[in-house]
């Protein structure tokens, strides 16, 4: 046999071999031991010429015998063993996701070459690596806060307020900061556990820091906040003067709604000039602006009202058209008992059923008496009067038991009222707390008597 066909049996032998590799070194000599003495003693029977021919005859030993693919092939089932099929798959499918991961982090990195390469970069990445024990404080914070609200029924927050809460806080804190100093990681999955574990913060780090400004302003369900809760509501409720009819923390200075005197108003009552009340009366301001106690946003606003227990929503009329009618007086109310949430978007509404109701007027009449401001004259412009001094009429007629009678009213002065003719002149309706007096020339009625 010539070198060359020897050369092309061992390349066709090797081929053979390596689609017989999967079944292992062992398998492979039994199936393969004196394959290139069989392919060269066939190759012989088959082209008995080759013997005597140049060595560089080019020979196809794929054409004799087949593909040395199909050649393993038949190797392996003459000797009964199965076909690893599915292993190549899962091979070539592992093979290949690596080559595509591989080729995106090249490209990525192309990409950031040219910010990558700067000394100003550099010193970022130092910069970022004294940071890194924060990095642990904060991840652990997180997780931590994330058991909490999962192991004790309370809120979602950034600070914990009951015991068991800043427990489990404190405890995944310590834990992170052993993982970021490579410890606590006694099996080797851990650190892919802890990569997933820092992909879950900065994940939870945004409703983390919503869930708390929420808690701040709702409060978080605990005993604390609901005590705060309630002592609010009964500040509310029974304020003195000067106390802000409805809770506002902020400044009057900017904030909408109606102020009187620093405090913010939650309804207004309108009364005629016969001071009787008035319902379903619109108001406006000077440039034709509706006037509404209830800011835009903050229609579902609990409010406190005068005398009258627990929490209210006021409500406004209806146009014929079904827009709301915020300037419509006075508000009717819900107390917080008729209110229900509403499924799809979570905001309170009425109750199935329920209905507004009327609030108490701050009185059943108005006054109708007001003071003019006409200045009581001075002394010097009184009318002349009789020799005899006021204080001398008195000494003069009480020992001779006359009959004490005053004299008859001057303009200039307000006489004292006669108490027979208080009742006559009383006017009904009148408030129990406006002190009545009789009509002096410096008085007039709203009504114009």
């Amino acid at each position: 046999m010539t070198t060359m066909l020897d050369a092309h049996v061992r390349g066709y032998a090797q081929a053979v071999r390596l689609h017989l590799a999967h079944l292992g070194p062992d398998l492979v000599e039994d199936l393969t031991s004196g394959l290139e003495a069989d392919l060269a003693e066939a190759v012989a029977d088959r082209t008995p010429v080759l013997s005597d021919g140049p060595d560089d005859v080019a020979l196809d030993l794929s054409k004799l015998f087949g593909p040395p693919a199909r050649y393993a092939d038949e190797l392996r089932t003459a000797a009964g063993l199965p076909a690893p099929v599915a292993a190549r798959r899962r091979g070539r499918l592992r093979t290949a996701v690596r080559a595509r991961v591989s080729r995106l982090r090249q490209g990525w990195s192309s990409a950031w070459a040219p910010l990558t390469t700067s000394p100003g970069w550099h010193r970022l990445r130092e910069a970022l690596a004294d940071l890194v024990p924060v990095w642990w404080v904060a991840r652990g914070w997180v997780i931590g806060s994330w058991f909490a609200a999962a192991f004790t029924g309370r809120g979602f927050t950034l600070v914990p307020v009951e015991t068991s809460s800043l427990v489990v806080v404190v405890v995944a804190t310590a834990v992170s900061i052993q993982w970021g100093r490579g410890r606590w990681l006694p099996w080797a999955w851990m650190p892919r556990f802890v990569t997933v574990a820092s992909v879950a913060a900065v994940l939870l780090a945004l409703p983390l820091v919503d869930a708390t400004q929420r808690s701040i302003r709702n409060g978080d369900g605990s005993d604390w906040s609901r005590g705060y809760q309630a002592a609010v509501a009964e500040g509310r409720a029974t304020g003195s003067a000067g106390t802000p009819v409805a809770w506002d923390a902020a400044s009057p200075s900017g904030m909408d709604g109606v102020w009187v005197d620093g405090q913010q108003v939650s309804n207004l009552f309108a009364y005629d000039a016969d001071g009787d009340p008035l319902r379903g009366v619109q108001l406006f301001d000077d440039r034709g602006r509706a006037v509404r106690t209830v800011a835009p946003g903050q229609e579902w606003q609990p409010w406190a009202v005068p005398d009258v227990d627990g929490q209210w929503f006021f409500r406004p009329s209806l146009a014929t058209d079904g827009r709301s009618r915020w300037n419509v007086f006075p508000l009717q109310a819900l107390p917080e008992t008729d209110l229900a949430t509403d499924d799809e978007t979570g905001e309170p509404k009425p109750a199935v059923g329920a209905r507004p109701q009327d609030m108490p007027w701050p009185f059943l009449k108005a006054p109708t008496s007001v003071r003019q401001g006409v200045p009581t004259p001075a002394p010097s412009e009184r009318a002349p009067e009789p020799e005899e001094s006021e204080s001398q009429e008195p000494e003069s007629q009480e020992p001779e038991g006359q009959e004490s009678e005053q004299p008859e009213p001057k303009q200039s002065e307000a006489p004292t009222p006669d108490p027979e003719d208080a009742p006559e002149k009383a006017e009904p309706g009148q408030d129990v707390q406006t002190r009545h007096e009789p009509k002096p020339t410096s008085l007039t009625s709203a009504d114009g008597a």
